[in-house]
């Protein structure tokens, strides 16, 4: 197990009185007003019987309301990919604040972003900017549709790409209902979607090439496109098998169908080039978000040019009033820019910390008795509490333990580590988390595990 030594002056947040009083009183004031408390359900998702309310964040840490601080691995679920009140990143802002909040036409900031971008990523010949990673994978399959002429789209089990209906579908796949895990069932993850649009989607499972080749050559004349994240990182944290990624651009190649990489969680973050750079391998079109803006609502597109140039008046429609706000075009300059110094000398860092990271807390939490899997790519990793030996699709994701993940959680949050409740999302490093933290998190885990040892484990 690797040795870590306590810093000096780290005081575990056990050490004081530990309280939530004043969070458990605006979340109930928040339930008045708010449906379910939250404007997106995900802030409340597995937060029993509340969430914590933060109130401000500096660096790699964040405080709540009732005062208490935490190492912050949630990070905005991965946007604040330069930590809390970076200072380039609120320069830039206030810059543009004194020349204008917004204009409504586009901007110097807007084609200087666009090329920064078009630098640093394979496919980007052509870059539109956008304000979530819904907006921007949904203009990425109207573009597929348009260009091809075909209606259907094929996306994979457990893969999420934000909150428009063509692609929540199978999501979240309930064993009892899923049907078989080589031709998974059209499951769609909300009420209110059109039967009608359900017909326009094909699902199939991931890290399975030939499910994958069966699928296509059955439906290739109506599949516009397949749609991917690299790195399957909206169920934890789990890699491409080798070559998987690849072989699935030979097949899109094969079946004349679009490749999109949803890159919203791993552009920026696991390479300069994102996953493209990461794993050599080039998509017609890639959508971007989260650490795109640094923390400030942006998103991106960015594809071929003979696809993306088909967007304009007449053709492709694309619109926004808020597409390449100023404010935000400001925040994803600042933070690429940082991000790219020194040669890219950031993602080398984020990289080593979650590899320590992740070696720290899988010997911590084996040693302790439990039966673990950490996942890793990069600065993103997750938790699996499992007897499997790996965990590299979906459905084995599924066979880990919610409530030992959380039970092991809420005794971390007690010791000063944030991360969400539900082990299905990701732990995230960002440029300014540092060893200390990583140490002291390793430090939160085995004194966290002192408490829980009168806990069943196995």
């Amino acid at each position: 197990m690797q040795m870590i030594t306590r810093p000096e002056n780290v005081k575990l947040l056990t050490e004081k009185t530990f309280s939530l009083q004043k969070s458990e009183q605006l979340f109930e004031q928040a339930r008045k007003y708010l449906p379910a408390g939250a404007s997106s359900n995900v802030r409340v998702h597995m937060h029993e019987p509340f969430p914590v309310i933060f109130e401000k964040g500096v660096g790699p840490k964040v405080w709540d309301v009732d005062g208490n601080s935490y190492i912050d691995y949630l990070m905005a679920y991965g946007a604040l990919i330069l930590g809390h009140k970076h200072p380039k990143i609120i320069a830039e802002i206030e810059q543009q604040l004194q020349q204008g909040i917004m204009f409504g036409t586009t901007t110097e900031r807007e084609i200087e972003l666009a090329k920064i971008i078009a630098d640093a990523v394979p496919c980007a010949e052509m870059v539109t900017f956008a304000n979530s990673g819904t907006e921007a994978t949904m203009e990425a399959l109207r573009i597929a549709r348009a260009v091809t002429g075909k209606d259907k789209l094929l996306k994979f089990e457990g893969h999420y790409h934000g909150h428009h209906d063509y692609v929540l579908f199978s999501v979240d796949s309930p064993s009892p209902v899923s049907g078989l895990e080589s031709s998974p069932a059209k499951l769609p993850f909300f009420p209110g979607i059109p039967d009608e649009v359900a017909k326009t989607i094909i699902v199939a499972p991931w890290n399975n090439v030939a499910a994958l080749e069966r699928i296509l050559k059955k439906n290739h004349n109506d599949v516009a496109a397949v749609i991917t994240e690299p790195v399957m990182a909206s169920q934890g944290v789990i890699p491409p098998e080798s070559d998987y990624l690849k072989q699935l651009r030979e097949l899109t190649i094969k079946y004349d169908c679009l490749l999109i990489f949803d890159e919203v969680l791993t552009g920026f973050r696991i390479a300069k080039g994102g996953a493209q750079e990461f794993y050599g391998v080039k998509p017609d079109i890639a959508c971007y978000a989260k650490a795109l803006g640094g923390g400030a609502p942006i998103a991106a597109v960015a594809g071929r040019r003979d696809l993306m140039s088909q967007i304009g008046p007449g053709r492709i429609g694309f619109g926004g009033t808020y597409n390449a706000h100023p404010l935000s075009l400001a925040a994803s300059k600042a933070t690429l820019e940082t991000l790219f110094k020194n040669d890219g000398e950031a993602f080398r860092r984020m990289a080593d910390l979650g590899s320590k990271l992740k070696t720290g807390l899988a010997e911590t939490l084996s040693a302790a008795g439990y039966n673990v899997v950490v996942n890793a790519v990069g600065p993103m990793l997750s938790i699996y509490f499992t007897k499997l030996r790996k965990v590299s699709t979906y459905r084995q994701a599924l066979q880990s333990s919610s409530e030992k993940f959380k039970r092991f959680r809420d005794e971390m949050l007690k010791h000063g580590v944030y991360m969400h409740p539900d082990g299905l999302e990701r732990l995230s490093i960002s440029a300014v988390h540092t060893e200390r933290e990583v140490d002291e998190t390793i430090i939160a885990a085995e004194e966290s595990l002192k408490a829980l040892r009168t806990q069943i484990i196995s």
